[in-house]
């Protein structure tokens, strides 16, 4: 990818693509989402790492914060929904794995367990046992 960016911009330019870490750094908020692949978890996985330009991967919290809360801030609806909160729209998912801990390249590899959407359960692939 690095490769189209530097064919298409030149090194100068490309190097000032998508600063995400330094946008960070100077207080600017970073929201992330996908018109590509429908996995969260690969996204979250390249800018965790960033490839081409690690100096600006940011943390996989961040990373994280950037889909979920800053995503809604982005859009205007940071008070309806983007963290648990009291008042705020129920939208939960349990994951196969936990994110935070498992290498970066098994992150494209997470899935849904169950998710809630709005306090309602819309998908539940039955894998959690109910005591």
């Amino acid at each position: 990818m690095r490769e189209l960016f530097l064919k298409r911009y030149g090194v100068e330019r490309t190097e000032l693509l998508q600063p995400l870490r330094s946008l960070l750094e100077a207080g600017i908020p970073v929201a992330l989402g996908s018109d590509g692949p429908n996995n969260p978890y690969l996204n979250i996985m390249l800018a965790s790492i960033y490839p081409g330009k690690p100096k600006e991967a940011l943390s996989r919290e961040q990373a994280v914060i950037a889909y979920t809360l800053t995503s809604a801030y982005a859009e205007f609806a940071e008070k309806d929904k983007g963290s648990l909160e009291l008042g705020k729209f129920a939208d939960v998912t349990v994951l196969s794995q936990d994110i935070f801990t498992i290498p970066p390249q098994d992150l494209p590899k997470t899935e849904s367990v169950l998710t809630l959407f709005g306090g309602k359960i819309i998908y539940d692939a039955k894998a959690l046992s109910v005591r």
